[in-house]
């Protein structure tokens, strides 16, 4: 199908900017939160700031595949990585977000159904791109019941 990357990178801003069609998208899902509640976790999870770590390592996966590094994997440690410093974390995943449209700026359209290079199982770099906008809506919904609960 051709002109699917502009409606790609039109689902990719709104569910991280605003205008998402689900509810909160992922920086509105972390507006206003404080470093004290972005460390605390409901037993048995993970803490936001954690969540925002996976979501921005998953991220740059994805950048990497879309600027054609086949062997880039996110490792053990960077799958949830330890973070401490909420700022560095925010502007962290704003980067991701830069790069992700950049990368995704100069994919070419032809490729988007190709199989994504020793991928753990075979898919295409459309399903790869729809795949990190529900990784990134899944762990928003997390957030925002972490925000919600009695912490």
């Amino acid at each position: 199908m051709q002109n699917e990357l502009p409606n790609l990178a039109l689902l990719l801003q709104r569910s991280f900017k605003k205008n998402a069609w689900h509810g909160p998208s992922v920086r509105e899902s972390l507006e206003n939160l404080t470093p004290e509640l972005a460390q605390k976790r409901i037993p048995g999870t993970h803490s936001i700031i954690e969540l925002v770590a996976h979501m921005t390592s998953w991220r740059m996966f994805v950048v990497k595949r879309l600027q054609g590094d086949a062997d880039f994997k996110v490792s053990d440690e960077a799958n949830f990585p330890a973070a401490t410093d909420w700022v560095a974390t925010l502007n962290a995943l704003e980067e991701s977000h830069t790069q992700l449209m950049e990368a995704l700026k100069s994919f070419p359209e032809h490729k988007l159904h190709e199989t994504v290079p020793n991928a753990s199982a075979p898919y295409s770099f459309y399903i790869l791109l729809h795949g990190i906008v529900h990784h990134d809506l899944y762990h928003t919904g997390q957030i925002m019941l972490i925000r919600r609960a009695e912490l």
